[in-house]
């Protein structure tokens, strides 16, 4: 590895699993000390055991502002600061519009754009104290165009970007902010599609490159936008989707 991340202290949601966890192991292999954060205790606490020196987990809800404060502080005291922010946790419901409950939706806005505006708030503090420092909100390719049964899931990922727009216009010049914007990656969330032979085989050939995403791939992509490789790009995302949002 090229250590493109020596020093750097960086706080990652959703890392008990699929893309957070991928990153988080990343980010550590490449120099950074890690604080994961996912509402699921138990296997944040594994990554981190996984993981080791440099990293420690912390379970937390990204909905629950009052909490998530207390929590990242404690982040911030592990690591000795935060000059980072990968904020990766995300659900899901694919449900037709007509049969989509309020509650679903509301969750969804909840998780996937209150929580990176919380995480972002909580830590700010600590982001502005830094030299440099960087976001990556994981969106989705989703944002980007409309499929069938993501009404609520597409306006979550949109605001995203968006709100990633934004801080990178209020936040510069010592804080980046880019996102990233994931096709269909073989996670716990698409188990009902990529296990499913019929359906992935289809959902490959929609895809330029012929395949289904891994999760090493958003993390590589994560990579770039968080290191000095990017030094140059904020307010930007990346398709991160083997050609898909363009066929």
């Amino acid at each position: 590895m090229a250590n493109k991340l020596d020093g750097r202290k960086i706080l990652i949601t959703g890392a008990a699993s699929g893309m957070g966890r991928a990153i988080a192991h990343l980010f550590l292999a490449e120099g950074a000390s890690v604080a994961l954060l996912d509402r699921n205790g138990e296997g944040v606490d594994t990554v981190a055991a996984e993981l080791g020196t440099g990293a420690a987990g912390f379970a937390c809800d990204v909905t629950d502002r009052a909490g998530l404060g207390g929590v990242v502080e404690q982040a911030a005291s592990a690591l000795g600061g935060i000059d980072g922010v990968v904020n990766a946790a995300g659900i899901l419901d694919i449900t037709p519009m007509s049969q989509l409950d309020p509650d679903s939706w509301d969750r969804m806005i909840a998780v996937n754009l209150t929580g990176p505006y919380n995480v972002v708030r909580a830590a700010l503090p600590h982001l502005q104290a830094a030299e440099r420092a960087t976001i990556v909100n994981i969106a989705s390719v989703s944002a980007l165009m409309p499929m069938p049964g993501t009404a609520g899931y597409s306006a979550s990922k949109a605001g995203l970007l968006m709100f990633t727009r934004c801080l990178g216009m209020d936040l510069g010049p010592n804080i980046r902010a880019n996102a990233i914007c994931p096709g269909v990656i073989k996670t716990e969330m698409t188990r009902y599609l990529w296990e499913n032979s019929e359906h992935a085989v289809r959902a490959s050939e929609r895809v330029a490159l012929g395949r289904l995403g891994e999760v090493d791939d958003v993390a590589r992509a994560t990579l770039f936008f968080t290191a000095e490789d990017s030094s140059f790009t904020t307010g930007s995302w990346m398709p991160v989707d083997g050609g898909f949002a363009w066929r």
